[in-house]
């Protein structure tokens, strides 16, 4: 296995020759409405839930990684098998909680676009379609269904696309028993592997998600930091200036007395390492967050954040903060944070501990944004 650098190892990297910014992975077509801003509703917005993020575990089964997130949603992501670290197609599996859980199966081939794709199992075609304008094929409903089982069940499969790619089937079953448990299936039969005769009404319903209520972004321009406050968070957050990547603090104005600072704190050969700061009144401080990240890891609780690759979106009001395992990014940690008027907020975590050439991050963690 190749597991993802750890964050001292992505320190390691600060002296590598500069690269552009990498692209985020490309948006999940089987995405829920949670990663998007919710509209102003007639009726009286959600109560903010108030929950500290736990973020899910990823767990690895041979050539399979999967995590169920705090939403019940499981997803696993084929890798390559053995010590082949690159695999440029591969598939998701994917599988809501709850009694009437949807299956869907999420193709992509990483580069080059093809007129057909399809899977074959055990020498015989189960799954075929016309991928999209990004080379993604989503199955859903039967077709989906038929695809799991076959590939649960077979022993040699491979991606027609082109060329034939390899899929290794090594770890999906137990991946599966793996989300059936997680989901409640066991003995039931909805269960993907672990199936049984009680009926679906006995699966426990998904967790519902937690509720963030994000502020309403002022229109304002952004304030501008005086060189010396820059200069004062620069040796207290010990960000020196970077002889590789940008050295830039892009402002963003968040409400009316708010402007967010992204202050450029050193580089690597496809990381850009951003410390996130807030601008009222003249004075620059560290930005709260619910949930500190440094590389995608958790810190303790007023641990000035460092994200990576740092996005601000005014129109859909996120922060992005994308960390690659490798220039491959095939591997890594991508978070979304909501202003909600005093913090940044979490609101969707993907990731992949596993450089071993999966197709795109999972979900580790979801939240319903509301104003």
């Amino acid at each position: 296995m190749h597991p993802i650098p750890s964050a001292l190892a992505f320190a390691l990297v600060l002296t590598a020759c500069n690269q552009a910014p990498p692209a985020e992975p490309s948006p999940d077509p089987t995405a829920t409405p949670a990663t998007t801003p919710t509209p102003a509703a007639a009726t009286t917005p959600a109560a903010d839930s108030g929950v500290t993020p736990k973020l899910a575990d990823i767990r690895v089964f041979r050539d399979w990684a999967i995590a169920c997130d705090n939403g019940g949603l499981c997803e696993a992501a084929s890798l390559a098998a053995g010590e082949n670290g690159v695999l440029g197609t591969g598939l998701i599996v994917r599988r809501e909680g709850g009694p009437d859980g949807a299956v869907s199966v999420l193709l992509r081939k990483a580069d080059g676009q093809v007129d057909t794709a399809a899977v074959q199992v055990d020498g015989k075609v189960v799954a075929q379609g016309r991928p999209d304008g990004e080379s993604r094929l989503l199955l859903t409903g039967d077709t989906a269904r038929r695809l799991i089982d076959a590939m649960i069940a077979g022993r040699v499969a491979s991606i027609r696309v082109g060329e034939p790619v390899a899929l290794s089937l090594s770890g999906l079953s137990a991946a599966m028993r793996y989300a059936d448990d997680r989901q409640g299936r066991v003995g039931t039969v909805t269960a993907l592997v672990a199936r049984g005769d009680r009926p679906a009404d006995t699966v426990p319903a998904a967790p519902a998600l937690p509720v963030v209520r994000a502020a309403n972004l002022a229109g304002a321009p952004a304030e501008t930091p005086t060189a010396a406050a820059i200069a004062g968070m620069r040796r207290q957050l010990e960000c020196t200036a970077d002889d590789f990547g940008p050295v830039s603090q892009e402002g963003y104005r968040l409400d009316a007395r708010t402007t967010l600072v992204l202050l450029s704190c050193g580089s690597g050969a496809y990381n850009f390492m951003t410390k996130p700061l807030l601008l009222r009144d003249g004075k620059l401080a560290p930005a709260p967050f619910d949930i500190a990240m440094d590389f995608g890891e958790p810190k303790p609780a007023g641990t000035p954040a460092t994200l990576v690759n740092a996005d601000w979106s005014a129109d859909t009001g996120r922060l992005t903060s994308w960390a690659k395992g490798r220039g491959l990014g095939d591997c890594g940690s991508l978070q979304r944070f909501a202003w909600d008027g005093t913090r940044f907020r979490l609101v969707e975590a993907k990731s992949m501990t596993e450089c071993r050439g999966a197709i795109d991050l999972v979900s580790i963690w979801r939240a319903d944004v509301t104003h």
